[in-house]
Order: structure tokens, then sequence, then C-alpha cells
């Protein structure tokens, strides 16, 4: 791997405000009668998400979370192909001669899913040094 970089979440209030202002200018279809997820997510599952990604979900806070993860970025030779550009979280565990894990976006549904499973690796159950079996 080659051109290692420190990686933090930077969202601007603008972006955030804009995006905000795109879900109130929003038009939604009228629902299709007893459609239900025949033609896509129901209209009020719509209506729901839209107003809690508007009105409440905390960016920033989940912005923090994810910035105290030491994540880079960096780019992988790939034969027959150009350079690829990976983003990751490299953390080394308590434990002397642990076995690396790598977890990577298409293992889970996203790199959030796995926080819970890493902080066991990295720090062993209830904060205690993780074995090495």
């Amino acid at each position: 791997m080659t051109s290692e970089q420190p990686f933090k979440i930077a969202v601007s209030d603008d972006a955030l405000a804009l995006f905000k202002r795109k879900l109130d200018d929003t038009r939604l279809p009228d629902e299709v009668n007893a459609a239900e997820w025949a033609y896509g997510a129901p209209l009020a599952d719509i209506r729901r998400l839209a107003s809690w990604w508007k009105d409440g979900y905390d960016w920033h806070t989940h912005e923090r979370e994810l910035n105290a993860l030491p994540m880079f970025t960096g780019t992988i030779a790939v034969d027959g192909f150009s350079e690829l550009s990976v983003h990751y979280v490299h953390q080394r565990s308590a434990a002397k001669g642990a076995i690396p894990l790598l977890f990577v976006h298409g293992c889970t549904p996203s790199l959030v899913s796995t926080l819970p499973s890493r902080c066991e690796v990295v720090h062993g159950a209830q904060g205690q040094e993780a074995s090495s079996r």
C-alpha cells in the first residue's frame, strides 16, 4: 500500500443545511392503493425516514464518534487495473500476539456495524485485555 493518509469526516453545516432544504423541497408521489411494497417502499415509510434524517439524526454527534476511530485512506495496486483508493480503520489489539483481522465494507452492511466486535477484539471483553488464543 502506498500514500497512507489520516482520514477525518468533515461535513460542513452548509452542506447539512442544504440536505435539510432538499428534504423540505422534496415532492413525494401519491400512494398507489394497496401496493404496499410492490412498487417500492410505502409512502409512510419514506415520509418517516425523511423526517428522521431532517429532524431526528444528529450528524455531528455521529461524525465525532466515527472520527474517534483511527481512520486512514490509502492506495492499493491492483494487477490489470489502476490503483484503488481504500478507506479503513487501523487499530492494533491490546493483546500481544493477536491475530490481525480485516473488516471490509462488503462483509457487513457498514463499518459502523462492526464497532462492537472491534471494541471487544481490541480491548477484550468488558475492557479486559483480549486473549490471543
